[in-house]
């Protein structure tokens, strides 16, 4: 999978109602590249500038400082690399049911693809597929949206950004409100369609689980800046410090930490249960063949 950045972030600084009494720095000189095909999780405390770099990537918000470029162009450049940026960029935003709009299933899937001015055909073929991706069968694309559950309703909104086959899908807290199996079944599906596509997905979540299980790549964030970017193993090799920025790490690497302080000789970092299941085998067969 090529790591080709196709997003570039460069001294992105942001200041809301700058030069008033209510003026706060959300970001602070943020320096990030997004690889072509990346998994990456986006963590961070509330208030640590998730949201606002998010809006960012696709301009919907512009920096106070610093620049966005996509495939090497400024995003915000011009009227028509903003309309670009927001065509390859898409952004699902946290309880996105709540931006369902139209009559059908189907015609809010193809909102997306018809602004883009596909043809007829291209538009059936996009919200037939998107549709499948997220787990919506082809009988409800004429129901009306708002005759569905919640989870149903989220992966419609989800499937209609999708529609728009964005190089780059930014997904914030995507699964908020949902319960386990539904939380799970999301981002499986959100998976495939990774796999099947090699695009980028960019996953901001406060389950460190989700991000450990998913994400080739963790980003977090503390106070605007970033202040850890690598793989889940060295993110969670550093506990001591997620915890003083108050961030929870994964139950299974409590867990290990317990055990090996109870005198189990756990290798490695452990943070899912296929790992800590792996390690006990090992243990185990260590044991057998003494």
């Amino acid at each position: 999978m090529s790591k080709t950045p196709i997003l570039k972030i460069e001294n992105l600084t942001h200041v809301y109602s700058k030069g008033t009494p209510f003026e706060l720095s959300a970001l602070n000189g943020i320096n990030l590249e997004i690889g072509r095909g990346e998994v990456i999780g986006i963590i961070g405390h509330t208030g640590s500038g998730k949201s606002t770099l998010i809006q960012h990537l696709n301009a919907l918000i512009k920096p106070t400082e610093g620049k966005i470029y996509l495939d090497g162009k400024d995003i915000n450049e011009s009227k028509q690399s903003v309309k670009e940026a927001r065509s390859r960029v898409g952004l699902v935003f946290q309880y996105p049911e709540y931006q369902l709009f139209e009559e059908t299933v189907y015609k809010d899937i193809a909102f997306g693809p018809k602004n883009m001015r596909l043809t007829p055909d291209e538009i059936d073929v996009r919200v037939r597929a998107s549709a499948q991706f997220v787990g919506i069968d082809e009988e409800l694309l004429e129901r009306s949206p708002f005759d569905l559950s919640g989870g149903q309703k989220r992966r419609i909104a989800i499937a209609g950004v999708i529609a728009m086959l964005p190089e780059v899908l930014v997904l914030d807290e995507p699964m908020a409100g949902l319960d386990p199996a539904g939380r799970r079944e999301i981002m499986e599906n959100l998976m495939g369609y990774h796999r099947e596509t090699g695009n980028a997905m960019l996953i901001v979540t406060h389950s460190m689980e989700e991000a450990a299980r998913y994400a080739q790549r963790m980003i977090v964030l503390e106070h605007g800046r970033v202040a850890m970017d690598g793989t889940p193993d060295q993110v969670f090799s550093r506990e001591k410090e997620l915890k003083e920025m108050g961030l929870a790490v994964p139950e299974m690497t409590e867990l290990a930490e317990k055990l090996r302080g109870c005198g189990l000789p756990l290798e490695g970092t452990i943070y899912t249960v296929e790992q800590m299941r792996d390690a006990l085998l090992r243990l185990g067969g260590g044991r057998q063949d003494a």
